[in-house]
């Protein structure tokens, strides 16, 4: 008994000179309270260098699908929340209700660029679709994640928001149920593309670190580019689009000229985990789970003021997100 105590201590005590963890992912599991974002990248690499090489290359993801074995064509960013004061981890992720849809905007509707802006149907992802997702690719070596360390009062907030997120704001739709990649769902009613979602879980808990800007793409989309109802119901043609070798240049006038696009990219960020996994940061330290790679981050130091509300007011807006609350506004006028 002793000689296997003391070869369990030496064991214990190598592991740690090695500045690596001493128990198994499962001997852990449940001990803390942790929020856990797994991303994955577009099946091929998305162009965002001018209109034209975005167009292309996300329609080389779309070729891509029919021979790969995939739910998420351009990427996609998944939410885990686990604490011993659960009885189950919650999985959480935004998509659009039909994937066809997306395409239906640029192909059928003539959007052009302003799908980007554009709102479809969405839903909070099933959570039997959620694990085949993560374990489709899992196998595929297309996944990595970051792990939050986070306190309970982070935990609460970030349950609170999940939950308000799935609120109905008028007796038909939530804020889930509209998927619009140009909103940012801590504003109050506004809905959300999967990776806006997944920043905001961690930004409704000051999580979000300063290195996340860099996991943003910023673009102004040049008005020509843009059709619908953000600019008299204009059809776009794709010709035009891949005739189009750069973004807008210069100052002009916002809304006018062109509008100012950003969002969070899975492919980015993946990346970036990736990357960071061999810095030797002091702060994101390598991790690894059922054979996926992420990032483990201790945050439980982080607290929040008590009196920040969960759901924010937007204090500005774009053409994009004016004509989101417009379509809001509408619901209500309709259910009155």
């Amino acid at each position: 008994y002793f000689l296997r105590a003391f070869k369990t201590l030496l064991f214990d005590l190598l592991i740690l000179q090695q500045g690596l963890p001493s128990r198994t992912q499962n001997e852990t599991k449940g001990q803390y309270h942790e929020v856990t974002i797994f991303v994955i990248p577009s099946l091929s690499p998305i162009d965002w260098s001018n209109p034209a090489n975005l167009y292309s290359s996300t329609s080389k993801c779309f070729l891509k699908a029919a021979t790969t074995k995939t739910q998420y064509i351009i990427g996609h960013t998944i939410a885990r929340v686990s604490s011993p004061n659960l009885k189950k981890p919650v999985f959480a992720a935004m998509s659009g209700s039909r994937a066809r849809e997306k395409a239906e905007l640029v192909l059928t509707r003539g959007l052009g660029l302003g799908s980007l802006g554009a709102t479809i149907g969405g839903h909070i992802e099933p959570v039997d679709h959620i694990h085949e997702g993560i374990e489709t690719h899992k196998k595929q070596k297309r996944i990595a994640y970051i792990k939050f360390r986070i306190n309970e009062q982070a935990l609460q907030r970030i349950l609170k928001f999940i939950d308000g997120f799935q609120r109905k704001i008028n007796k038909d739709v939530a804020p889930c149920n509209l998927y619009n990649g140009a909103t940012w769902p801590r504003y109050e009613n506004e809905g959300a593309g999967c990776s806006a979602f997944g920043m905001s879980i961690l930004d409704v808990a000051h999580l979000l670190p300063n290195e996340s800007r860099d996991w943003r793409v910023e673009v102004k989309i040049p008005m020509h580019l843009i059709g619908g109802v953000f600019n008299h119901n204009k059809k776009i043609s794709l010709k035009t689009i891949l005739q189009t070798k750069s973004w807008y240049r210069g100052k002009g006038i916002p809304d006018v000229d062109f509008v100012h696009h950003k969002l969070y990219d899975p492919s980015i960020i993946y990346n970036w985990i990736l990357n960071m996994r061999n810095q030797n940061h002091p702060e994101y330290l390598p991790d690894m789970e059922n054979n996926i790679p992420g990032l483990l981050v201790d945050r439980q130091g982080v607290f929040v003021d008590e009196n920040e509300p969960i759901f924010l007011q937007r204090q500005n807006s774009d053409l994009f997100t004016r004509t989101y609350h417009n379509e809001i506004r509408n619901l209500f006028r309709k259910e009155a």
